[in-house]
Order: structure tokens, then C-alpha cells, then sequence
């Protein structure tokens, strides 16, 4: 499942140690939005995460879910691309 993770975090601090965290988890699509290829185990770790770090009075973190039939819906405009992780194929030998 594809993530957009968004954060409105006034902090400088907290909001470097944010992206810093979502670095791990996906590709920054913008300044404060991620794009993050991840299944619910892995989501679940990063909310878990990201509440432990934000300060729940002041910071906005918003993660939307994206399935294939909404990305066949997604318009990109300018530079914008959208990151996916590659599909793999396993390739063995013939001996």
C-alpha cells in the first residue's frame, strides 16, 4: 500500500528527527510530504514512532492511503513523479 505522509511541525528540531524518520520509510515527494510503499506492520511502527516524537498539541501529521485504483487516478503536473518502489523479478540459471 502507498502512504502519502504529510507534517505541519513548527519545531525545527522535531521536524528534522520527523524526516529524518520518514527517510527510512519512503521517498520525500515534497518538502514535508512522503511517499511511503509500506504494508500495515510497517505503518503501525511509524505511527508509533512519529507519536512518540511530535508534540500533539502543536504538530499535524496526516497519513493518506493510496490503493491501485486511486494511483491510476493521480495527476502529476511539472517535475512531480511519483515514488514507487521498483517491481523485482528473481532471476536464476540455467546450469
Amino acid at each position: 500500500m502507498l502512504w502519502v505522509i504529510s507534517y505541519d511541525i513548527p519545531d525545527d528540531k522535531r521536524r528534522r528527527k520527523a524526516a529524518e524518520l520518514l527517510e527510512g520509510y519512503g521517498q520525500r515527494a515534497q518538502y514535508s510530504v512522503f511517499e511511503c510503499e509500506i504494508d500495515d506492520s510497517k505503518r503501525e511502527q511509524l505511527e508509533k514512532r512519529l507519536r512518540r516524537l511530535i508534540d500533539a498539541a502543536e504538530d499535524d501529521v496526516r497519513f493518506y492511503p493510496l490503493n491501485e485504483a486511486d494511483l491510476k487516478r493521480v495527476r502529476l503536473l511539472g517535475r512531480a513523479e511519483l515514488h514507487r518502489k521498483a517491481p523485482y523479478k528473481i532471476v536464476g540459471s540455467s546450469t
